[in-house]
């Protein structure tokens, strides 16, 4: 990211759990091997997202994969480069959001942005919703969140499931829900034995995640709710299809009505209101939220892997099974001497 009113510094963020500053002034490249000069912050957690204040740059936001969103202040931050880094990941954080419903469940921001005024930060997460967060007092807003009954569900320990690395079968627009396939009599090649091995793995992936609930860890508290403010009204106004699959992209033009996308698709798509008459079909975009919703928590504790892990399983499940089939027969020989005596 890139500093507003500044060509020759700019930020990044990564898996690391840092974010580095970097000032092109001082060098241009670097051949060190593990380089720690240009870092600004260590999260201690994966940083996937960074946003600046549009009019106050010196703020800038950090998502994370521990459901936080941290707001920090520059002018109390350094690199090792400029002489004064702190080392330490609270050091400048003038604030710190968790959704409530997340605050004891590792769920990985995805994209944030402040707003044009700075007043706001827009939050989307990992299997999860879009939150608004107010800069200034803590609290956050849902623009859509689960229900009392699914924050109830959402505390029960998950049942991990596992999707093959390639397999889109449960994103895009003709997408359909498990449920809703099975009820169709539809049923993915993948499906039956991906599950097979998801029941194998769940017991252990519950005992890992049990133990590690039971060293507990301390967590920023997070205020209560407020109440409403301006509420946006989060109301849906368009549906577009923007791409096969995922949409990964989005950038609007800085003052005039146009919007860039891209996704999985091999194009960039640009998007502009040229139509004389509305062109929303409300009745076909609550079908896909309805839809969307159900496909949410489906794959909320779903872990992608890689064929190779697939393979390895297939070999395992091989291996119990031919173990199986021997201490059978080795029971039935057994017998069968017996009988004979």
């Amino acid at each position: 990211m890139t500093v507003p009113n500044d060509p020759y510094t700019f930020l990044s963020c990564g898996e690391d759990g840092t974010v580095r500053w970097f000032d092109l002034r001082m060098k241009t490249s670097c051949t060190k091997e593990d380089c720690k000069d240009d870092i600004l912050i260590n999260c201690r957690r994966a940083a996937t997202s960074i946003s600046i204040c549009p009019l106050v740059p010196y703020y800038l936001a950090v998502g994370c994969s521990d459901s936080s969103v941290r707001i920090y202040d520059r002018r109390m931050l350094g690199t090792r480069a400029t002489g004064n880094y702190m080392g330490r990941g609270t050091t400048g954080m003038c604030v710190r959001f968790v959704p409530a419903h997340l605050s004891n469940k590792l769920c990985r921001v995805t994209s944030l942005c402040y707003s044009g005024d700075g007043q706001e930060v827009l939050v989307s997460y990992s299997s999860d919703y879009i939150y608004l967060f107010d800069p200034k007092n803590d609290q956050a807003r849902e623009l859509k969140g689960p229900s009392e009954e699914r924050r109830e569900e959402l505390r029960q320990p998950p049942v991990k499931r596992l999707r093959l690395r390639g397999d889109w079968s449960d994103t895009g627009p003709r997408a359909r829900p498990e449920s809703e396939r099975e009820r169709d009599g539809e049923q993915s090649q993948n499906v039956s034995l991906m599950q097979r091995m998801s029941d194998m793995l769940s017991r252990w992936f519950e005992e890992a995640s049990e133990a590690q609930s039971s060293r507990g860890t301390t967590r920023s508290q997070t205020r209560p709710r407020g109440e409403t403010l301006g509420r946006h009204t989060g109301e849906h106004l368009m549906l577009l299809e923007a791409d096969n699959h995922v949409v990964n992209c989005l950038q609007p033009h800085p003052y005039d009505p146009i919007l860039a996308s891209s996704g999985i698709d091999y194009d960039i798509k640009i998007w502009s209101p040229l139509e004389v008459s509305p062109s929303f079909n409300r009745v076909l975009a609550d079908e896909v939220i309805t839809r969307n919703e159900l496909m949410l928590e489906e794959t909320r504790n779903t872990i992608t892997v890689p064929a190779s892990f697939m393979l390895r399983m297939l070999a395992s499940l091989n291996h119990i099974r031919t173990d199986r089939l021997e201490g059978d027969r080795s029971e039935g020989s057994g017998q069968e001497n017996e009988d004979e005596q």
